[in-house]
């Protein structure tokens, strides 16, 4: 009370002291006149009676006069009394005030720095503000506010009486409010405890904006007002002159120079429109508008010289009150503003910054895990002044985002068509509607006449199943109508937008629905707002709607993360958007097509033979039915060398999977499946290696959107999943590859800090053991052949390794590559909302992710560990997975293996037989014309439709000379010449084994499942002939098989 007992006893003292003054005139008055009328009283007793008398009646004019001044005083005192009581009351009901907690009172913005210390954004609720000390501040800076705003602010006591009663004249005689009497001091107390009166123009403000100041300069030091009212006012782009600084000039505040800091000092006054720098739309301006900075997607930012005037007179201020120097002024004045502003983008645009509000999403989310509620956590993150320190490589965020914004990196939409009325149906049914069919040329929605009906009693029905869809929904706890337009589209330039919808704004208390579910608005809505709708040829017209956000399509996400540490480095969530917190594409699942399987199936399969190898067990195969194929050609465990037949198989008596070149190619090796992604081989593997040790796996990999209707072979297999994975999630699990099959998680900031540095939150980072280093390595080494050597090359970097993986689901509706350098990892998705098709593939999305990854420097340094010491390399044969032998020719490569999963045994797939020339199958004794022919013999019958079917030998023997189709099995369906006894041999011939069944491979004759094969259809001979029967010999048809 202390504050209120001074400032009352001053104006006791000031009343009094009036009282008092006023009396003592009023009796030096009486006495004066009492002497004259003694002086004169002898005088006028001598006059005439009659004049007597008649002077007794009329009043003097003196007499006259005391009264006006008796009058005029006691009014003087009556207004002087009024005022005091008036300031009194005032002063009584002013809320009473702290001053040692000044700070708290600000809403101080939390800012957010990149992994170099950077200022990269502000998270702010109603005020962008960061708080410095006086000390920082230059002393030119503060002296260019005091010269401008407070020139007597080192001595005066909170307020200034004369500019006070100056404006309360100009008040009276000009008319208006009370304006412009403010001291420094006064304007921090309007700003910290009169902000809801901010722009009141009243004289109680201003008594209660003295009152205030008063106080604050008992309590404070001029330093500590002048420090307070720096970072409390608005400069047009914030609050604070740090945030100013760094907006306008791209610095801080230490740096401002004379003419920077006059050019902000004459911010306040008109903070909107002083702005030094101007953010407009892009379609606004072009390459030659004059006051043009830069443009950065749907905005472009211009300065602004309105405050040029308003500088000057600053700048000469300072000169004038010997701030500054002649020299300072003249140096000061001659700088323009565009060559002084430099412009903070990322603290100018509203421009969509995903990584950001990722990251303060993140912070808000670990401090309720810290035990503080969500309230608590969002008022620390948004009003607390918070130091967050990020993770971004703000070089690697820039690069994303430029090349987001070249609609020539990105595919077209295509694969949909249009109905009568201009409508897109997609293929899988969903419809996007024509903008026009709703929104007209005058930028009004017309309600057409069969979509409404007016009923007598002045309400209507809008009927629901129409063009506006009713939902249900609640508002302040109680039930709402939300009237909502389906999605749209609209071609602007030939690219696709598209409209995610919108709504009509009728009030909540005007809606009800009736039992079929159309709306009913009431009679009183149309009362009460008489011109929402106008009547129009076809319908009713509107223009009170709100319609979301165009989107350009295709859309995409890239994720970044460094592979050491597993911090995310950039992240997109989107292209060409706007606005905050909005949807963001980066961390929400999407398809993976076949980026899915390095993950789930190759180093799923890998691994699982490690630790069977590490447990002395080995890999059983089994027969899936799938194919011909079954349990051949596995070997002990599936490594890098294992074949897989890339045929035709069976699923749930489908042909199915389809492979993208809608073909199929015959024996690849684990690596070559993986580098031209066929479908087929990688179902076959997860068949083998089961889906619960592939989710298990995904799990590892930090993969949380797996559920159990993901736990068949198209899901974890194809990428087909119920929900699919985030671009952030993939990124974070292809690093493991890299970091020697450990997967770190993601984490987006290094530590939060409170204003006074200390340490609030540190992340948690949790490290797990995914891989075995030596699978680790393999999968590393055969992701890079995806790209040196398979369909990635398009992400290839000169100089740089490079591994990865392209994605893509059937419909082509997504497409990505997922891939690592040395240093980075990095996830790219490209598709669009509307679940339309792309133009193209996943090569494209490739070609991008080299494009971005090769600008950014980081991602190019740094190499990969060292082969680790499990890891054997070993010749193959690529067409049994066996060691090479001399007969596997061409078909040879080194390839990798962890400890005790490498082949002991030699190639069994390539041979050289004897075949009958006349016929194309192997020959029997019986054979007259034999060649020798070397080539490729499954175990097993293969598809005819394999692409390497022209390299198999034939499996069956001749069925034109055959002696005996027991021992020597024709393939089934062909009719067969049995030979009563051989043909003579030639004399360098030697007889035939005594047992004609064995071939010269030494396969039996007694297996005709293992040993046959319908090949003597394909170059290597004929079968299909007529059989010529010599004497006494005869015909039979061989067995189907």
């Amino acid at each position: 009370m202390s504050n209120y007992d001074d400032l009352n006893n001053s104006i006791e003292n000031i009343s009094e002291e009036v009282t008092h003054r006023s009396r003592s005139r009023t009796k030096k008055k009486k006495d004066a006149s009492s002497k004259k009328r003694r002086n004169s009283a002898s005088k006028k007793k001598n006059e005439n009676n009659s004049e007597s008398s008649e002077n007794k009646r009329k009043p003097s004019s003196k007499s006259t006069a005391k009264k006006v001044i008796k009058i005029t005083v006691c009014v003087l005192l009556a207004l002087i009394l009024a005022a005091i009581v008036y300031i009194a009351v005032i002063i009584m009901k002013a809320p009473k005030i702290e001053t040692d907690n000044i700070y708290s009172l600000l809403s101080q913005s939390s800012v957010l720095y990149d992994d170099e210390g950077n200022i990269i954004d502000t998270a702010f609720g109603d005020q962008n503000r960061t708080i410095v000390e006086i000390g920082q501040i230059p002393e030119h800076t503060q002296n260019a506010f005091i010269a401008l705003e407070d020139k007597t602010f080192r001595n005066h006591h909170g307020f200034n009486i004369i500019r006070i009663f100056g404006a309360i004249k100009d008040a009276v005689f000009r008319g208006g409010g009370v304006s412009g009497t403010s001291t420094i001091t006064q304007q921090l107390a309007r700003n910290l405890y009169l902000e809801d009166k901010m722009f009141e123009r009243s004289m109680s403000r201003k008594i209660t904006e003295a009152y205030y100041a008063v106080i604050l300069e008992k309590e404070l030091e001029k330093n500590e007002i002048l420090e307070a009212y720096l970072n409390t006012i608005n400069f047009g782009c914030g609050f604070g002159i740090q945030t100013a600084a760094q907006a306008y000039f791209s610095k801080d505040v230490e740096e401002l120079t004379i003419a920077e800091s006059a050019a902000l000092a004459a911010l306040p006054q008109a903070p909107a429109e002083f702005a030094l720098v101007k953010t407009v739309s892009s379609t606004e301006v072009t390459d030659d508008t004059p006051n043009l900075i830069a443009k950065n997607g749907d905005y472009a930012y211009l300065w602004n010289d309105a405050c040029k005037s308003r500088m000057m007179t600053c700048l000469s201020l300072m000169n004038e009150q010997g701030y500054i120097t002649d020299e300072e002024y003249e140096e000061a004045k001659a700088v323009e503003i565009k060559d002084m502003v430099n412009p903070n983008i990322d603290a100018l645009n509203t421009v969509s910054n995903y990584f950001a509000d990722y990251t303060i999403q993140t912070v808000i989310k670990d401090l309720t895990e810290a035990g503080y509620s969500q309230e608590e956590a969002s008022k620390m993150v948004y009003n607390g002044g918070l130091e967050i320190y990020t993770t971004m490589d703000s070089q690697a965020q820039s690069v994303i985002e430029k090349e987001f914004d070249n609609n020539g990196n990105f595919p077209y939409i295509t694969g949909y068509s249009k109905d009568s009325n201009g409508n897109i149906k997609g293929p899988n049914g969903n419809t996007l509607y024509a903008y026009s069919n709703y929104i007209n040329s005058d930028g009004k929605f017309i309600l057409k006449s069969d979509e409404y009906k007016k009923n007598d009693d002045g309400s209507m029905i809008v009927y629901a199943g129409k063009r506006l869809n009713i939902y249900d929904t609640t508002v302040q706890g109680e039930t709402d109508y939300s009237v909502e337009f389906k999605n749209m589209y609209i071609f602007e330039d030939n690219v696709l937008y598209s409209i995610n919808g919108g709504y009509l704004s009728i009030p909540q208390n005007y809606k009800s629905k009736d039992k079929d579910g159309n709306l009913i608005i009431s009679a009183d809505f149309f009362k009460d707002y008489p011109g929402f709708f106008e009547e129009t040829e076809g319908g009713l017209a509107t223009n009170q709607f709100t319609l979301n956000q165009r989107v350009i399509q295709p859309q995409a996400a890239m994720v970044i993360v460094d592979n050491a540490t597993g911090q995310v480095k950039a992240m997109s969530g989107g292209r060409k958007t706007t606005g905050r917190m909005i949807f963001n594409r980066a961390t929400s699942p999407r398809q993976p097509g076949s980026a899915i399987k390095p993950l789930s199936v190759y180093s799923a399969a890998l691994q699982q033979s490690f630790e069977l190898e590490k447990s002395g067990k080995t890999f059983s195969a089994k027969d899936d039915g799938f194919g011909k194929q079954g349990a051949e050609l596995w070997g002990n465990y599936i490594t890098a060398a294992s074949i897989v037949d890339d045929e035709p198989t069976t699923v749930n008596g489908k042909i199915w999977p389809k492979n993208s070149y809608r073909g199929y190619s015959g024996l690849y090796t684990f690596r070559r499946a993986l580098q031209q992604s066929v479908n087929v081989c990688a179902v076959k593997i997860l068949s083998q290696v089961g889906v619960d040790f592939s989710s298990d796996l995904l799990e590892a990999y930090g993969i949380s959107s797996v559920t159990n209707d993901d736990l068949n072979l198209a899901a974890l297999a194809l990428g087909g999943m119920s929900s699919g994975i985030s671009p952030l999630e993939m990124a974070s699990a292809y690093s493991t590859f890299v970091n020697d099959g450990k997967h770190i998680s993601p984490t987006v900031y290094t530590k939060v800090t409170t204003r006074t540095g200390d340490v609030l939150l540190e992340p948690d980072v949790k490290e797990t053991k995914v891989l075995d280093s030596g699978v680790a390595w393999i999968m590393r080494d055969l992701l890079k052949s995806v790209v040196s050597e398979g369909i990635g090359s398009p992400a290839a970097i000169s100089g740089t390794s490079v591994g990865g993986k392209t994605g893509t689901t059937d419909r082509m509706d997504n497409i990505w590559f997922c891939g690592f350098t040395p240093k980075y990892s990095a996830a790219l998705w490209m598709g669009n909302d509307a679940n339309l098709d792309l133009s193209t593939d996943s090569r494209i999305a490739a070609a991008l992710w080299g494009k971005i990854m090769k600008q950014i420097e980081n991602a190019l340094g740094g190499s990969y560990s060292g082969k680790p010491e499990n890891v054997f390399q070993v010749k193959i044969d690529t067409k049994s997975g066996l060691l090479a032998t001399e007969e596997s020719g061409s078909h040879v490569r080194s390839e990798y293996f962890t400890s005790g999963t490498q082949p002991t045994e030699e190639d069994n797939v390539h041979k050289t037989v004897d075949v009958c020339s006349d016929s194309g199958y192997l020959a029997t004794p019986s054979c007259p014309n034999i060649s020798s022919q070397s080539g490729i013999m499954r175990p097993y019958i293969p598809n005819s439709k394999v692409g390497d079917i022209k390299n198999e030998l034939p499996h069956y023997y001749c069925n034109l000379h055959n002696p005996d189709p027991d021992s020597y099995p024709a393939e089934p369906g062909k009719e067969v010449t049995i030979m009563n006894e051989p043909p003579a041999l030639p004399p360098d011939k030697e007889e035939p084994d005594e047992n004609p069944g064995d071939d010269p491979n030494g396969n039996s004759g007694d297996n005709p499942d293992e040993n046959s094969n319908g090949s003597g259809n394909n170059e290597n001979g004929n079968g299909s002939q007529t059989p010529v029967t010599p004497p006494g010999g005869g015909t039979k048809t061989a067995p189907e098989k």
